[in-house]
């Protein structure tokens, strides 16, 4: 029987990822349907949430309990749940709380002046918050501490354990097969498809949007889908919420940002209810969490086992797509091409863009750039990476919302996310043969329910990397990925790679 002081600390994980919940709602609010003069409250309302929640996880009684049941004989789940919640107790103790609310409170507003910076083109809205997030993330890592590159301090908080360096070294060797072989796939005659011309009214996409993700697996009497400038997915539990946008010249355009928001909905839905509020209904990392939306997103959405089973449904929608053959259909969404737009980038030039950013944010905290500066590198970064100039700021440094929220670190999971999937897409083929047959005729539960035995039901029982190894074989490498691609687009173009 679990003691005492044991039942106390779940008490308190509970209420903690409670608050947790409750400023992810008034994150999603402020994303999707906030006026922007509401901006100031909702800073101050954020800050105070936070340096509660900072309070609780920092508190004596919290810090009694994980010292005392660390001499104590736990079960192996409790194990896990303590050595998670000390993890997090031990780097939030680090941050003093006035810290802690400043911060919050500025990527509140900073995330309001990136929305009318971004909506103006205009770097120069948004560059003082920038640098106000920036100098406060520095204020961090000095406090929490790092080995090598105060961005580890960062990374560290997207994908646990993780060091630049390795990122470093998967980078390097990601691009010495990826940008040649980009470069051959670009340098092919067009494969893009047509889209019947028209106008597609975003009520016709969105009930399209709710049957696709339904049939995936998402629950939306647990769920929602919202629109939103930059597509996302918040909660946990019983209240995940994911967003998309639309386009309406070409209804297919959702259909990605949509599968992909699904794919890190069905994790969070797919933890044990036993564990709710424990992080054994969490995400491993990001790069894992990634790996969720960019396998559902690409290997099962962009792949013609799906279409064959879907495409009668999208022309039952949008009717013009009738008189375009499948083939046609198939082509237009896995075109590859050079595009600014990270979000609408293909399979195999996307890890391009990721390469960019992390190239700013490891220059901005090794202190060898600065944020007045952030417009000219990335433009200067972006035509060598992707081989077009950036028109401008909009459609250059300031599309992400990322950096004016504060996530540094973050970005290199995507990445990590992709090469993730690739692997874990392998592993699904070969333990389970007929997987594409059964995604073909229409059993989309097939994917997921490999998905839920080998990586859902986890949690945070396993890091990353051990997760990778123990479902897959092998740890992580790139050549699943570069053997994907390599496959697939070969074929399409009726080339060899």
């Amino acid at each position: 029987m679990a003691s005492a002081e044991y039942r106390e600390f779940l008490e308190r994980v509970k209420e903690y990822s409670i608050l947790e919940q409750a400023a992810g709602v008034l994150t999603w609010d402020e994303r999707t349907c906030m006026r922007p003069g509401s901006a100031p409250d909702r800073a101050n309302q954020n800050a105070v949430l936070c340096g509660i929640m900072h309070e609780r996880l920092t508190s004596k009684e919290m810090g009694r309990l994980i010292r005392s049941l660390k001499k104590q004989e736990l079960s192996a789940d409790g194990a896990v749940i303590l050595r998670e919640v000390e993890r997090k107790w031990r780097l939030a103790s680090a941050v003093p709380g006035d810290l802690v609310r400043e911060i919050t409170r500025t990527q509140s507003l900073a995330t309001n002046a990136w929305a009318r910076a971004r909506a103006e083109s205009r770097f120069e809205l948004l560059e003082p918050w920038l640098k106000k997030t920036i100098d406060l993330k520095f204020k961090v890592v000095e406090h929490v501490g790092y080995e090598d590159r105060p961005y580890d301090a960062l990374l560290d908080e997207y994908e646990p354990y993780a060091k630049s360096k390795d990122i470093d070294a998967v980078f390097a060797r990601l691009k010495k097969k990826l940008i040649p072989l980009a470069a051959r796939i670009l340098n092919e005659p067009g494969l893009d498809g047509s889209v019947p011309g028209g106008k597609y009214p975003v009520s016709g996409q969105s009930a399209f949007v709710a049957s696709l993700v339904t049939d995936m697996g998402f629950d939306m009497s647990r769920g929602r889908v919202d629109v939103s400038a930059h597509p996302f997915t918040s909660g946990a539990c019983r209240d995940v919420r994911i967003t998309v946008r639309y386009d309406e010249a070409d209804p297919s355009y959702v259909v990605f940002p949509a599968m992909h928001e699904a794919g890190h909905a069905l994790y969070e839905q797919g933890f044990l209810e036993k564990y709710y509020y424990t992080p054994l209904a969490a995400g491993v990392s990001m790069g894992i969490h990634e790996s969720q939306s960019r396998l559902w997103e690409n290997m099962v959405g962009r792949g013609r086992p799906f279409w064959d089973c879907y495409y009668p449904k999208f022309r039952q929608a949008f009717p013009a797509f009738k008189k375009v053959p499948v083939e046609d259909f198939y082509r237009h969404v896995n075109a590859v091409k050079r595009s600014y737009i990270r979000t609408d980038a293909d399979e195999v030039t996307y890890n391009l863009h990721i390469m960019l950013r992390y190239d700013v944010e490891r220059a901005l905290f090794d202190g060898k750039l600065k944020t007045k500066e952030v417009p000219s590198y990335w433009n200067e970064l972006f035509e060598k990476y992707l081989g077009i100039p950036v028109p401008d700021d909009a459609r250059g440094c300031l599309q992400d919302i990322h950096w004016a929220a504060g996530d540094f670190g973050y970005f290199p999971t995507y990445t990590l996310g992709n090469l993730n999937a690739a692997q874990l897409w392998a592993a699904m083929k070969r333990q389970e043969p007929g997987m594409e047959e059964s995604i073909a005729a229409g059993n989309l539960d097939a994917p997921l329910k490999w998905l839920r035995q080998n990586v859902h039901r986890h949690g945070k029982r396993y890091d990353a990397a051990t997760l990778i190894k123990k479902v897959t074989g092998e740890a992580m490498s790139e050549d699943y990925f570069i053997r994907y691609i390599k496959e697939k687009y070969g074929e399409l173009y009726g080339i060899k790679l």
